[in-house]
């Protein structure tokens, strides 16, 4: 280390000349001049101790200096002066000048810290373009197999979690009672069709009758027409007293007997039009007593054939909730049927849906298989928000307002073919990402 020690010697009696050191100054002490200030500059040897350079010992009285040992000395003027600097304080001093360096410095701390607030926020440019979500779940088309009709099961033809194709036998409910009400309704369409005959007959044998009194009205009609003739000529023949009296009387009688018959066959013929009548209601109503008998029959043919319970569609069973002996009533639940077609409902928040189109690719990962990652697209949106389409929606028009950001599921169609695809289930919970760039 080398100690500066700035030393005022007066110009006028060291005009430009190297000042030489005073015999109490150290060897290594070397004293320079310029115009304006004498400095003395003390070189420390390598091998000297620190302790031997400390302010106090290097302190010089400047005031003592002898001027002819300094023009005498020659190793002075031999040695090269290192370059001098401005003392802080003189006249020469001044500070360097940093100031447009700071000011970049502080621009690029803003600048920084505006990009973390946007990056955090997932503000522009920094909007993600894949949107995540963990509020989704594997739905199925899952069925409830339930009786349609009431009964004592007799067979249960199947275990838990069978795999089953469509139409294979489930289970058989007794079918004894229904048997019983299909010969019911038989008999009934039997005796539904006699009677309809039998009213084929008597309406065919009114209309006989009626059409025979029909007949007789008119054949007493005429005879009242020919009495009516008579007693008109027989009065004529009583003035010229070619009949007697007794002839015209006799002539009105038989018109008053002929009308007499009129009024008989008219009366006659009402009661054979409504018995006519009669039968031919009676016709439409044992046509409609026939349908009523075949349509029992159609329903006791149906509970017969639901008393044996068959599989709908093809897929896995649940575990079953029927033994043999139980009695079940209709819709009873028996078990599930879950078929092989699932798919993924992801619950986004309304916010990310609003880039999201129909067709977009999304990748599915799976807890169940340990984060194990399927490929699908998006295949529909639904209309309207989870909340709006539940039973039970709020109303936010009364009460106090909280802004809850909604969620819009978003159903994913899985591609096929794809590893572990047949270990999906329904009901599982998974993770989607949906890449809204990709088309």
């Amino acid at each position: 280390m080398s100690e500066e020690k700035p030393s005022n010697i007066n110009d006028a009696s060291v005009p430009n000349k190297v000042a030489k050191a005073p015999a109490d100054v150290p060897a290594d002490t070397r004293v320079t001049s310029t115009n304006e200030t004498t400095n003395l500059v003390t070189t420390e040897p390598e091998t000297t101790p620190p302790s031997l350079h400390k302010a106090d010992d290097a302190k010089l009285d400047t005031d003592n200096i002898d001027n002819n040992n300094i023009e005498d000395n020659p190793a002075a003027d031999d040695t090269p002066m290192p370059p001098t600097e401005p003392i802080p304080g003189s006249a020469g001093w001044s500070p360097k000048k940093k100031s447009f360096f700071n000011l970049g410095l502080l621009i690029a701390l803003i600048v920084i810290g505006v990009a973390l607030i946007l990056y955090a926020w997932k503000l522009p440019p920094f909007t993600p373009t894949v949107q995540q979500t963990n509020n989704a779940f594997i739905k199925g088309q899952t069925t409830i197999i339930s009786p349609q009709v009431s009964g004592y099961v007799t067979e249960v033809a199947v275990q838990d979690f069978a795999r089953v194709k469509a139409g294979d036998l489930l289970v058989k409910i007794d079918d004894r009672t229904f048997q019983q009400q299909l010969e019911q309704a038989q008999a009934n369409i039997e005796v539904a069709v006699t009677n309809r005959s039998s009213n084929a007959q008597d309406t065919g044998s009114n209309q006989a009758q009626f059409e025979a009194r029909e007949a007789d009205l008119n054949s007493a009609k005429v005879s009242v027409y020919s009495a009516r003739e008579d007693v008109s000529r027989y009065q004529g023949l009583v003035a010229i007293g070619a009949v007697s009296r007794a002839e015209v009387a006799h002539a009105e009688a038989q018109l008053a007997k002929a009308q007499a018959g009129v009024q008989q066959a008219e009366a006659n013929l009402q009661v054979a039009r409504e018995a006519r009548e009669k039968t031919s209601g009676s016709r439409s109503s044992l046509d409609a007593n026939i349908k009523n008998a075949e349509a029992g029959a159609k329903q006791a043919q149906i509970n017969l054939d639901n008393a044996i319970i068959k599989a709908p569609e093809s897929g896995q069973l649940s575990q079953l909730s029927v033994k043999t002996g139980q009695y079940v009533t209709a819709g009873t639940q028996l078990m599930y049927i879950v078929p092989k077609g699932i798919w993924i409902i992801a619950n986004f928040k309304e916010a990310q849906v609003a880039n999201m189109t129909i067709g977009e690719s999304a990748t599915i990962r799976v807890d169940a298989l340990g984060g194990a990652k399927f490929k699908g697209r998006v295949s529909n949106i639904s209309p309207a928000t989870g909340s709006e389409l539940s039973a039970g929606a709020a109303n936010p028009a009364t009460g106090n307002y909280i802004k809850i950001a909604q969620r819009i599921p978003v159903r994913i169609d899985l591609d096929q073919g794809q590893p572990e695809f047949a270990q999906l289930r329904p009901g599982m919970s998974v993770s989607v990402d949906v890449d809204t760039k990709a088309k």
